[in-house]
């Protein structure tokens, strides 16, 4: 079920036209963050939710997420969310390396985190 798929045209369009959010913090693909909530001058924004873009009952996905939030302990972060009109999803925003992130992504089966560096717009990084 953690398979990265390369994403759909759909996909891609979903991913970059979604506002990503949480206290402090407002992001969108291919702009400046407004606010910055955590330490330091990057931030990546990462689920574990509905892995490989296949939808999961809430119930998985809040497991998985409560999973997920165990092995961010380390690491500063704040419970957020992706939207794009009646779609939700949460996330975390957390102040880890970029490379540390992308494991854990890979881990929990998501095609792309976002990635945040002050003075600088939001970017997706794809996994596959």
């Amino acid at each position: 079920m953690n398979r990265v798929r390369p994403p759909s045209g759909a996909a891609v369009l979903a991913y970059q036209r979604s506002v990503y959010s949480a206290p402090g913090l407002t992001a969108r693909i291919g702009q400046q963050a407004i606010g910055w909530p955590l330490p330091g001058r990057s931030l990546i924004l990462l689920s574990a939710c509905n892995p490989s873009g296949l939808r999961l009952p809430d119930r998985t996905n809040a497991r998985r997420m409560a999973s997920l939030a165990a092995q961010l302990r380390p690491w500063p972060y704040r419970l957020g969310a992706g939207r794009l009109g009646n779609w939700t999803e949460e996330l975390f925003v957390v102040a880890m390396p970029l490379a540390r992130g992308c494991v854990l992504a890979r881990r929990y089966g998501q095609n792309a985190i976002v990635a945040i560096r002050r003075g600088q717009a939001a970017r997706l990084v794809w996994l596959a």
